[in-house]
């Protein structure tokens, strides 16, 4: 594999850009790799070299790269000059098309990105409760700010007992009293849920969940979970606020909170918004995001890139695209497909891994626990991971860099892509099962 441009690149990067990325989730060793270009499954390095693309932007990228509807809509939108900071018909359109796709959600504000979306709803559920402190999943991630950067990857030597999980900061230069005053709980652990819960009712104001942990992987609610979380918040004047940032628009076209039939009080979006585009969105009742208006008792919402024209027309164009069922349906009958294969191949070698996705999310465990929790998918065997990335590597396949993340494909990815990443799969099991790096 050529790397001599992306070496170049980042030799000439690296004194201006720390670790020569935007982002540290992108950083890698000896350097990043860097793109010129994307098309439908595929992304083209610098050097040339053709990618089938398995991270599509984190799962944002849910139409393939380089969608036409999409490209159209943005091209149009740039021809008319009218970008930031003035409200237009289109905003009306892209929130009445978001509506019309979440019917659990009464009103929707947008945004630029999920780390705002859950800024907003933390500053709404304090505004509407007169609480301050907020509860979130061991293991989640809600963005990088103070109060929900907690408890995110944590170190479990660290994280205290399993029901009662300690609140530790999700990286250097938090805030230690915000981060303390954070409340965490244990996913599919209702149970668990309901004694804390009702503990730190008077000073807890919204519990944020993501229905469905994506960030750690796949790992789904258990049933009745959803529902018993619902009546226990509801019961305690907690507000349910469901992070559909990655399952929404993949799992179902009103995203998790359809797919489950559970109404949360707020909802934040913003992966599968606009297909890759910078867009998030605050959803919910009514009478709830009236208290975002102007007013000097309403939580504040503001932004000069809020509605930005660019990002609504990729919205709106999304948007459309998706309420054909069709599409999501499909993704979640491929992913089944590939997780049914994966795990037969997995059995049939007697290998200890598993993998577990929907929506067009993916990412597997190598492990004989049971994945329920951030702390079972945390047994994970980290070298057998990166044994079978490093496989697709050679394949030029691109998945997720850590085995604690999520890996997707799009509608765009043909049956042929998706084949040869089960053979290479098969390859690396097969690999492992010799010589004995995962015990079975």
């Amino acid at each position: 594999m050529k790397t001599v441009e992306s070496t170049r690149l980042f030799e000439r990067g690296r004194h201006r850009v720390p670790a020569g990325t935007h982002s540290n989730s992108r950083a890698a060793s000896p350097h990043p790799r860097y793109f010129a270009r994307a098309k439908g499954e595929y992304v083209w390095d610098v050097d040339g070299n053709e990618w089938l693309d398995f991270v599509m932007g984190n799962g944002a990228v849910i139409l393939g790269h380089g969608n036409e509807q999409v490209a159209q809509a943005v091209k149009q939108v740039l021809d008319e000059g009218l970008g930031a900071g003035l409200e237009s018909e289109l905003s009306i359109q892209a929130a009445e098309q978001f509506l019309k796709l979440v019917k659990r959600a009464e009103q929707v504000r947008f945004t630029n990105t999920g780390t705002e979306a859950a800024m907003h709803a933390v500053h709404l559920a304090r505004v509407v409760t007169g609480r301050s402190r907020i509860a979130k999943i061991e293991g989640s991630y809600h963005g990088w700010w103070d109060e929900v950067f907690v408890s995110t990857w944590p170190d479990l030597s660290k994280a205290g007992e399993s029901q009662v999980p300690t609140a530790l900061p999700g990286g250097a230069g938090l805030n230690e009293v915000s981060v303390k005053q954070t409340v965490v709980i244990p996913f599919n652990d209702l149970e668990a849920a309901r004694d804390i819960l009702s503990v730190h009712q008077d000073s807890v104001a919204a519990l944020l969940i993501e229905p469905v942990m994506i960030d750690v992987g796949f790992i789904a609610p258990e049933p009745g979970y959803l529902q018993g979380l619902r009546e226990l918040t509801s019961n305690l004047g907690i507000l349910l606020v469901f992070d559909e940032i990655l399952t929404g628009f993949r799992l179902s076209t009103g995203g998790a909170q359809e797919a489950f039939g559970i109404t949360p009080d707020l909802s934040i979006w913003s992966k599968g918004l606009a297909n890759g585009f910078p867009v998030a969105a605050l959803a919910g009742r009514r009478e709830l995001m009236e208290r975002t208006a102007p007013g000097s008792d309403n939580a504040p919402f503001v932004g000069t890139f809020n509605g930005y024209r660019p990002g609504l027309a990729a919205c709106l164009a999304t948007l459309k695209q998706i309420e054909d069922k069709r599409i999501i349906r499909n993704l979640n009958k491929r992913s089944q497909a590939l997780v049914e294969a994966f795990n037969s191949n997995a059995k049939e070698l007697s290998v200890a891994a598993v993998l577990h996705g929907g929506g067009g999310h993916f990412q597997p465990y190598f492990t004989d626990v049971p994945v329920k929790d951030y702390r079972s998918a945390a047994t994970t065997n980290g070298k057998a991971y990166e044994l079978w990335r490093q496989e697709l590597d050679t394949q030029r396949m691109l998945v997720a860099s850590r085995p604690l993340l999520h890996s997707a494909f799009s509608s765009a990815h043909s049956d042929s892509a998706l084949e040869g990443f089960l053979d290479a799969s098969r390859n690396i099991l097969i690999k492992l099962a010799k010589e004995n790096h995962v015990e079975s």
